[in-house]
């Protein structure tokens, strides 16, 4: 559905309520560009206000009234001095091609509901058409430096989202062969030719809307894609990605943890060692006591590992958390203080066991699945983030359980289970769909498998 028809059937059910983009007329004059919080803000002086045309500078898209919250909060009760209407830019939520980018409309002293607009209604009001940066290309100098009139800036594509300027900086550091380096640079250049290729993309649908007299027609670019200057880059072996990551994970300076946060945005981390993250109640059976028993302090006149600083942003605000170190599977654990349901202990599972011990028995506790292998040493049972395992239920969870106890049997030192796997064979998932807490040992889950 193009904006036009869904502003006139979804945001116009008051039909005494004018919008302000259809009362005023051609009169408008550029001001200059601002930047207000995390919004690049165009203003245009008119007869009936100011106009702000805003994008956001760290999404594609941004909630019209978080941006006027953001106005509101930087220009106080003078925002309706400065802006009668804030026009926000968004990405395409049309189904049909071609592509055109969405415009939604706030009247700050209107009914307080954002509109849709169309872009030939924002020209009609500047006289002009209106610009239209793509998110891979808001940069903010060119944003500033725009002028009515102005050719599109060359903007090399990147992706606001998942800045990569950390993983440069920590390549430009490293040793020549170090699989960090390699690791970082190929993400760089990765990201760079993705923003590249989609924004070429929707440039060619938006001129095509334009040239068949669609709402594109109504617009000019801000900037355009630098040309990419290398090939496609290689992808790392899995090897590298993994010891690359064990590196990173490990550090404790900001940049790490800013390549860190880049990787949770980019694939959640899937290259990582750790996998899922798992709360453990060490009173709640003698497995999680057991484990407990284990852990160290962890340094406490360093700051954080990337992996202890993921678990305490994640912490609960107003507990005294507390690092602790798991030295068998060398992961951190965060220590809530007691509440009134007992001490819970936050860590991370493995993708892969690092041993070499054949799988002994599966222990299931407390809704917590472990692995004991047969040199007595427990584990977490693998697993990656967003496949979750279970028991007791005929579900996603069991299944993949079932699989994992599948593969562990073979060879403990597989991966968890990610797709694309074989089914589980059906003897274990219905063994571990039945189950309750309880301990199996080899030999139940290889007759169970048999069945």
């Amino acid at each position: 559905m193009a904006p036009f028809a869904r502003n006139a059937q979804d945001n116009n059910s008051d039909a005494s309520q004018q919008r302000w983009l259809q009362q005023a007329t051609p009169s408008a004059e550029f001001d200059r560009a601002e930047f207000i919080d995390r919004y690049a803000v165009l203003r245009w002086v008119t007869d009936h206000g100011g106009l702000a045309l805003v994008h956001s500078m760290v999404d594609g898209n941004a909630e019209p009234k978080f941006v006027v919250q953001a106005l509101r909060r930087h220009h106080g009760a003078r925002l309706a001095d400065q802006y009668a209407c804030v026009v926000v830019a968004q990405t395409s939520t049309q189904v049909s091609q071609p592509w055109v980018p969405d415009l939604q409309a706030y009247d700050v002293d209107g009914p307080g509901k954002p509109y849709y607009a169309t872009w030939a209604q924002l020209a009609s009001v500047l006289g002009q058409p209106a610009p239209y940066w793509f998110h891979a290309l808001r940069d903010r100098d060119a944003i500033a430096a725009w002028r009515p009139g102005a050719p599109p800036a060359q903007v090399p594509a990147h992706d606001i989202a998942t800045p990569v300027t950390a993983l440069t900086e920590l390549a430009a550091d490293e040793p020549d062969g170090s699989p960090v380096a390699e690791l970082c640079w190929y993400l760089a250049r990765e990201v760079r030719r993705r923003g590249h290729d989609s924004t070429t993309r929707y440039i060619n649908e938006l001129r095509d809307n334009a040239a068949q007299g669609g709402d594109g027609a109504h617009l000019v670019l801000g900037a355009v894609p630098a040309p990419l200057l290398r090939t496609a880059p290689d992808k790392p072996t899995e090897m590298v990605r993994r010891a690359g990551w064990l590196s990173i994970t490990e550090r404790r300076d900001v940049l790490a943890h800013r390549v860190a946060a880049f990787a949770q945005r980019w694939d959640g981390g899937q290259d990582w060692h750790t996998g899922a993250t798992v709360s453990v109640r060490p009173d709640a059976c003698t497995t999680a006591s057991e484990w407990a028993k284990r852990l160290t302090p962890a340094a406490t006149d360093q700051a954080p590992t990337v992996l202890e600083k993921i678990l305490l942003d994640n912490g609960r605000e107003g507990d005294s958390d507390v690092i602790l170190h798991d030295p068998v599977a060398s992961t951190p654990v965060l220590h809530h203080a007691a509440h009134a349901d007992g001490t819970e202990l936050i860590t991370y599972t493995l993708q892969r066991l690092p041993t070499h011990s054949p799988l002994a028995a599966l222990v299931l506790s407390a809704q917590v699945c472990w692995i004991r292998t047969e040199d007595g040493t427990l584990w977490l049972a693998p697993e990656r983030e967003g496949w979750g395992i279970g028991y007791g239920y005929s579900g996603n969870g069991c299944l993949t359980l079932a699989r994992l106890v599948d593969v562990l049997l073979d060879d403990i030192s597989a991966p968890a289970v990610r797709a694309g796997d074989p089914q589980a064979p059906r003897g274990l998932f219905e063994l571990l769909r039945d189950a309750s807490d309880t301990t199996y040992t080899r030999a139940q889950l290889l007759a169970a498998r048999s069945e």
